[in-house]
């Protein structure tokens, strides 16, 4: 898979037969690959070249700037799950301002036709875009065949007659329910982001922890996780884990969530290294503990919890 991220300068040409997914792809679940399964099927079918387009970032860190949707998959995890799927390109642009203000068919003229030369179209139900959501899949069906030969609209899809939208997700990771999560996505759920600097506190009472810095993405509920974690890269040897998600009660009392992670059978130094983290069990909801000597007696508990929980599950 060949990654662009500006629209610029493409290297398509009219003759590439170009498929062109769209959509947003928060989390990439079993309905967005089911899209981008689609666009790559039908590349094949026409001898051409497959090209999923999307946003690196939120529209809502522009439109909503002080409430914007928290991540299912921040960029670095949603071109992974992407890049799994074995697309021919990834376009994935900067939201911003400006585009923002993009009429429907001003992207249609200058992205989908100009630009990326496409001959067929591949998108969800009710993936929008353009100002103010104007352009909607029924808009770009009408553009065929005067500019696309055809445009294929993914219908809602269920999984065990529930249905499957990225909104239903959150709520369901909101909610602590990683099964289910899991279920709908179709993948583990996961955390990723860089080790900063903690308050070294774990280290102190014999449990060193690596601080993620998890930006805008989404986390389950407070408390303590057993997770498989790799580093810097996705297909990276996994070491196993047990994660705290909270506000360490038994030290302060800060609104401020934090995620630390003590790595089971691992001395190495993590500090600027990029985690990312499968979100396997909820061991315990977060607690306050009396004082250090109940919290660590606790923490032996737990990491005991996990080793048995991973005996059983490989």
């Amino acid at each position: 898979m060949i990654e662009l991220t500006t629209i610029a300068n493409c290297p398509f040409q009219p003759s590439d037969g170009v498929v062109c997914a769209l959509g947003f792809f928060d989390g990439v679940h079993r309905a967005h690959q089911r899209i981008i399964q689609t666009c790559c099927e039908r590349a094949k079918q026409r001898g051409g070249v497959s090209v999923v387009f999307t946003f690196q970032n939120h529209p809502s860190d522009v439109l909503q700037p002080n409430a914007p949707t928290p991540l299912l998959t921040p960029y670095a995890l949603k071109k992974r799950w992407i890049e799994t799927l074995a697309p021919d390109y990834l376009v994935a642009v900067p939201f911003t301002k400006e585009l923002s203000q993009t009429r429907a068919e001003q992207f249609i003229q200058q992205s989908l036709i100009d630009c990326f030369h496409a001959r067929e179209i591949v998108i969800g139900f009710n993936f929008t875009f353009g100002r103010n959501r104007e352009g909607t899949p029924e808009a770009l069906k009408q553009k065929t065949p005067a500019a696309f030969e055809h445009v294929t609209i993914i219908e809602p899809m269920s999984h065990n007659n529930e249905p499957i939208s990225s909104s239903r997700i959150r709520q369901s990771v909101k909610n602590g329910d990683l099964d289910h999560s899991a279920d709908l996505l179709g993948h583990t759920v996961q955390i990723a982001g860089s080790v900063v600097q903690g308050d070294l506190r774990g280290r102190s009472i014999g449990f060193p922890t690596a601080n993620i810095d998890y930006s805008n993405q989404l986390l389950p509920p407070n408390g303590v996780y057993g997770v498989r974690v790799m580093r810097n890269q996705f297909d990276a040897e996994p070491v196993w884990g047990v994660m705290n998600i909270g506000v360490v009660p038994t030290f302060k009392d800060t609104p401020q969530r934090t995620v630390e992670i003590h790595l089971l059978d691992f001395n190495d130094d993590l500090y600027n290294e990029y985690l990312i983290v499968d979100v396997l069990m909820n061991i315990r909801a977060e607690q306050k503990f009396d004082g250090p000597q109940q919290l660590i007696t606790q923490i032996h508990a737990d990491i005991a919890a996990f080793r048995q929980w991973i005996i059983n599950n490989n």
